[in-house]
Order: structure tokens, then sequence, then C-alpha cells
């Protein structure tokens, strides 16, 4: 949670633990923010982070957060298949931890604009029987076992029951640079 000066209001959404002292997210939940701040379950004292990664064209963010102790959530070695079972976790319209069921419809390469519209960008995606809504986006797809899938990043704009969320395999590199990054990024402006 943080405010974004560039576009005048107060940005929230979801976020997990992955690493030490580490929280992924989506870009677009911190683009423009100064001083992010996360709150374990959404209530309680918020912890001062800084922005460690920002990959604006996949869409995900990294935060240091060095007061923060809480367990990390483990990636899967498995892809999902088509048919398979999933969980949606998060905190939607700025609300209470939600917990929502998802089926997966397939894994497609999903063409589509980077969170400024600057250009296109091709990402490797899983596109999900689920309702996402604003505030999921950052929250982990679980498995049924409770690892990660992969990251929430967006609902489709055609059928409120699908959802989007970007595979492992897509984030890899943002994972392995953002578990060491230690080096304060701008995180640019507000996305559109």
């Amino acid at each position: 949670m943080g405010t974004a000066p560039s576009c005048g209001k107060v940005l929230e959404g979801t976020g997990f633990v992955f690493g030490e002292r580490r929280v992924m997210t989506n870009a677009h939940v911190v683009g423009g923010v100064d001083e992010p701040t996360v709150q374990i379950g959404g209530e309680g004292r918020k912890y001062d982070a800084t922005v460690v990664l920002y990959d604006w064209k996949r869409d995900i963010a990294v935060l240091d957060v060095p007061e923060l102790e809480a367990p990390a959530l483990r990636f899967t070695t498995e892809d999902a298949s088509s048919g398979d079972s999933a969980i949606v976790a998060g905190f939607p319209e700025n609300g209470a931890y939600d917990v929502r069921p998802a089926r997966l419809r397939g894994r497609i390469t999903a063409n589509g604009p980077d969170i400024y519209h600057r250009g296109t960008v091709r990402r490797d995606v899983y596109s999900l029987y689920a309702t996402v809504r604003q505030g999921n986006s950052g929250g982990p797809l679980l498995t049924p076992d409770g690892e990660v899938y992969g990251v929430v990043f967006a609902k489709s704009l055609d059928d409120a029951e699908t959802g989007y969320a970007l595979t492992a395999d897509e984030i890899q590199d943002d994972i392995t640079k953002g578990r060491t990054a230690n080096q304060q990024v701008d995180s640019d402006n507000c996305a559109l």
C-alpha cells in the first residue's frame, strides 16, 4: 500500500512473501508509489518497504521489507494443466482476506499492452475460470497444496468469470533477481 502522487490516490493490492524479506506483487500495484508499506494479513502494523525490482513489461515488482518475519510461499515445479484446481487468494476491493476456488482454463501466450501502454508484450499466462476483482492483483495463484503456480494480474474485460495469472516460468528471471536485489529502483508512474 502507498500513495502514488502521479495519480493522486492510495494504491492497494495483494502481494505474497516468496523469500526472506521479499514480497512479490504486480508492478501496477506499486507504480508511482514513493513509500510503500506492507501489512501481514491486511491488518495491524504497516512495515516500511522498498521497491527493489520493477518489471513494468511483465507487471511484476519485488519489495524488500527489512523487518518482515513471515514464512515464504514456494513456487511449484509442476506446470498447471487445463482443468486443474487452483486458488486465488488476496484482498479484493480493499476488503478482508479472500480465498476463492479457481480452475485452469489453459496456458496461453497473451499479447497485450504493458502497464503503461508503451508497447505490446507477450506473456506466458494461465487463463482461469475464476472471479478476479480489483485488489486481487499481485496475489498468488495457488495449488491446492499451497504452492504458487503464478501471480494473478488481470481479469477479463469480456467475462466476469475469467482471470489471468502470469506463470512461474514467465516470471522466473524476476524471482531469481528479486531474491537478491538490494538497491531501491524507481517505480515509474501510476499505471494507466
